[in-house]
This record gives structure tokens, C-alpha cells and sequence, in this order.
């Protein structure tokens, strides 16, 4: 049993580390946005809603169906940490192709700490995180690959997967084609076998995706699929920087970061093929420089953003120790602090990690009651779990409710339905939804209507139809609950 101990020690340790960071994010409120829009459209995918077409959100579908699947926001944090789980084990294999047995074990640590901890919103189960397995898998696989082998395949499968939980992998994926194309051209006929491989790798990328427009298109919702979870993408890009969503996304400085991007591609491809650099620290540097141009696709400060880029900056960081080779500390340095001004440059936010494990630490050992534990996450927070009250204790299961506002929590916390497509007030302000949510609002005749008062944004129609159909049920926090006549 000793001996057992001993050898598996790092692991052990690994393991306590890993709970102690993530079992506080198990008992978190429902306070997240974007976790509460993710949890809706699962309850209306759960309920046989059709998604994108009777429940909008302009994301690939993946995440929604884990939603779906998790019900809770204690069920969809719990997911995450099962995902996790292999997600550090196959980090700490592919670390072993770039680094020493004792450098891939600082690497495995540092990378668990950093997706763990709300710096990076590690707690969080937003897409990046997820999305983090299939995409380590997949590369895991190529840095093996052999001539015919299936690996290929499935690693293109892998990062399809990850594509439909969110897009910006598809930078990655470009770098791993560009990659197949370049990391052996010793003769023509190598070269033909890359390009073959990287034919063979487009398709498996493309199947997942193409599997579910085919669903979409047999559920009679293959444009709002199409437009919702792709094409609204490229205006979400460019409506940080020009407020549109309707702008192209050149606009938004996108097209002269890809230009950096592909000078910094050549720049690595030169040191390469000088043999300045190692084929694998290449790798690393293509990977790192694709995971930046990720991270920027939308120019939005959001710390879970960079955690695409965790994997490759972990391993970089380690090179910075390999006092060996020169060069190959310089460049890592060097490629740390860009990571760094990208930072500043930015204006990334970040959340404080001490108060958060310290507010839990309070909570748990009974020195804060649930209401001041929940009001850390937000003065809102115990609002919304007072309305979700109201209205299950005044509503059936099947009755409609709408919110006026941008927090969409009290739908998964009441377990009902909203009476429109959209959940969110930005998302009719960005989509020009305004008729098709008056109109269904019309139809619905949802029982209460919770408006929260925002001086950024105005609803007419809205306010008329709440005169004539409504009154004032109660008035919590900044919300107006409206019940129907």
C-alpha cells in the first residue's frame, strides 16, 4: 500500500489540488449570464423546443445539448469537472512530447491550476473550457501521427467536435492543416501524402458540424441552425468594437490582426526550416500564435477567452527554465510577455481568486448565511431566486414567462418556459427581434412579465401591452413583476 502511495504520490496530490479548486464551484448560485442562457435553451431543448428556432442563442449547438443534459447549474459545473478530469490527463500525455518527465509535471500543474480557478473563469462551464478536451485529444493525436494511419481521422473528428461547442477553434484547426502541409517536405512525394492527409483531416473536421445541419434540416430549422450558430458569428466579431451586430467584421480590426498573424506564421516557419528552432518548439509557437488570434477574434476583454490559450502558453512558460538553449528561452520569454501586453492591450478583467475560495471557506463552516454567501456573486442574485419563488408558488409548469432584462436566470430557476425565442434583452436589441417577440408575446400571453428597468434600453411596444393586459404583482429588487389580468 506504501510502495502504491509513493509511485502514484504526483497523481495523488494532483487529485486533492483539483478537487479543493473545483468542489467551491460546485455549490455556486445561478448568477452567471451567459451560464443562465445556456441552461434556458437547455431546459427548452429538454421540454421540445426546437433549437435556434424556438430558442435562440447565436452559439454552435454542442453546449446547449450539455446543458440540456446537465439541468442545473450544480449539474452543468459538475459535467465540467468530470471533463476535466481527462482533460488534465491528456494534457500532462501531450506534454510529454515537448518536455522532460519533471517539466511535464510543473506543466500538468500549472495548467490544472490556471483552468481551475476564477482568474480565467475556469469555474465557469462556458464553452471554452469544454471545449478544451477534444481539442488536446486532437492534437495529442497528430503529434503521433504515422503515415496511414487512422489517427488522422479521428483527430479532424475531435476538433469538429470542438468546433461545435465553439468556434474559434477553427483557428487551430487551420494551423494544424497548415501544419500538415509543412512539417514535411522532403520530396513530392511526401508532399502529396500531406496534402492527402490534409483532405482526409477537412472532412473528419467537417462531420460533426455536418451532422447536425442535417438534424436541423430534418427537424425543418436548417436556416435558423445555419444563420444562429454561423453566420451571426461573423457580425458578433465586429459589434464589440463598432457596436453593430450588423457590421462587417472587417470592421472590427479582425483582418489586420489575421495579417500579423500570418506574418508571425512565416516568421516560425522561417526559424524552422533554418533549423533555428526544434520542429516540436515550432509547434508550440504556431499553436500559441493560433490560440491568440482565437482569444482576439472578437477584441471583448472576457478572461475565459484566454483559456484557448492556456495549453500552448503552460508548455511555452516551462521553456523559459531550459537553460540549455539559449534561443529557446528568449523566444518563450518573449512570447509571455506578448501574452502579457495582450493582456493590457485589451483591457482584460479578471476575477479575484482569494475572496472567492475565502467566501466559500465562510459559507461552509456556517460564518455566512446562503444570502450574504449568493450576494458576493452579485447584488441580484437572492432577487431572482425570490422571484423564481413567486412564480413557481402562482404558475403551473406549463405557463410562460417572460423577462425584460439580461439576466436570464429566473427561467431555469423557476422551470419555466419563456414565452419567446429570445431570453435575453441584448439579443432583441442585437437581432432586432422586437416584432417577433411582441408577436409571441401576443400569442403567448405569458402569466408574469419580469421587467427590469434599463435606461440603455427601450420597449414601446412592450410597455404599451403591459398598460393594457397587466398590473403589478410585487416589486423585488430593480424588477417589476407584472402578472396577467
Amino acid at each position: 500500500m506504501y510502495k502504491t502511495l509513493i509511485k502514484y504520490r504526483y497523481w495523488i496530490i494532483i487529485s486533492l489540488v483539483f478537487l479543493v479548486l473545483r468542489i467551491p464551484s460546485l455549490f455556486e448560485p445561478y448568477w452567471y449570464g451567459d451560464e443562465a442562457i445556456y441552461l434556458a435553451l437547455g431546459q427548452g431543448i429538454r421540454k421540445g423546443l426546437t433549437l435556434y428556432s424556438q430558442i435562440h442563442d447565436n452559439k454552435p449547438p454542442s453546449l446547449y445539448y450539455l446543458a440540456a443534459f446537465s439541468q442545473t447549474v450544480f449539474g452543468f459545473r459538475l459535467l465540467l469537472l468530470f471533463f476535466m478530469i481527462p482533460t488534465i490527463y491528456f494534457f500532462n500525455r501531450l506534454s510529454h512530447f515537448f518536455l522532460s518527465l519533471r517539466a511535464s509535471k510543473i506543466a500538468t500543474f500549472i495548467f490544472l491550476v490556471l483552468t481551475s480557478i476564477p482568474f480565467f473563469e475556469g469555474n465557469i462551464a462556458n464553452a471554452e473550457v469544454f471545449m478544451l478536451l477534444p481539442t488536446i485529444i486532437g492534437i495529442l493525436l497528430l503529434t503521433k501521427l504515422k503515415p496511414g494511419s487512422l489517427k488522422i481521422i479521428i483527430s479532424g473528428f475531435l476538433l469538429g467536435l470542438a468546433f461545435t461547442i465553439k468556434i474559434p477553434v477553427a483557428i487551430e484547426f487551420a494551423f494544424l492543416c497548415l501544419w500538415l502541409f509543412i512539417d514535411d517536405l522532403t520530396s513530392f512525394k511526401k508532399t502529396l501524402l500531406n496534402i492527402k492527409n490534409i483532405f482526409i483531416f477537412s472532412v473528419s473536421f467537417l462531420l460533426p458540424i455536418v451532422i447536425f445541419a442535417i438534424y436541423f434540416y430534418l427537424k425543418g430549422a436548417f436556416e435558423p441552425f445555419l444563420i444562429a450558430s454561423l453566420l451571426q458569428n461573423f457580425g458578433y466579431i465586429s459589434s464589440w468594437s463598432t457596436g453593430n451586430q450588423a457590421s462587417s467584421p472587417a470592421s472590427g480590426g479582425i483582418v489586420l490582426r489575421f495579417v500579423f498573424l500570418l506574418i508571425a506564421w512565416v516568421f516560425i516557419y522561417i526559424l524552422k526550416f533554418k533549423k533555428f528552432i526544434s520542429s516540436n518548439f515550432s509547434f508550440l509557437l504556431f499553436w500559441f500564435s493560433s490560440t491568440i488570434f482565437g482569444v482576439l477574434l472578437s477584441g471583448r476583454p472576457y478572461p475565459h477567452y484566454l483559456i484557448q490559450a492556456v495549453p500552448p502558453l503552460v508548455l511555452i512558460i516551462i521553456q523559459i527554465f531550459n537553460f540549455k538553449e539559449r534561443k529557446i528561452q528568449f523566444i518563450s520569454l518573449f512570447s509571455l510577455l506578448f501574452f502579457i501586453f495582450v493582456l493590457f492591450k485589451f483591457k482584460f478583467y479578471f476575477y479575484p481568486v482569494f475572496k472567492y475560495y475565502s467566501n466559500f471557506y465562510s459559507y461552509s463552516v456556517g460564518k455566512k448565511s446562503t444570502s450574504d454567501y449568493r450576494n458576493y456573486f452579485g447584488y441580484q442574485v437572492n432577487n431572482n431566486y425570490e422571484i423564481a419563488d413567486l412564480i413557481k408558488k402562482n404558475t403551473n409548469l406549463n405557463d410562460k414567462i417572460f423577462v425584460w432584462g439580461d439576466d436570464p436566470s429566473v427561467y431555469s430557476l423557476s422551470n419555466r418556459l419563456p414565452s419567446s425565442r429570445y431570453t435575453v434583452a441584448y439579443h432583441i436589441l442585437d437581432f432586432n427581434g422586437y416584432q417577433s417577440t411582441m408577436d409571441k408575446i401576443k400569442t403567448m400571453l405569458p402569466k408574469f412579465i419580469i421587467y427590469h428597468q434599463m435606461s440603455n434600453r427601450s420597449f414601446p411596444d412592450l410597455d404599451n401591452f403591459i398598460e393594457n393586459y397587466y398590473y403589478i404583482a410585487d416589486n423585488i429588487g430593480n424588477a417589476t413583476i407584472f402578472k396577467l389580468r
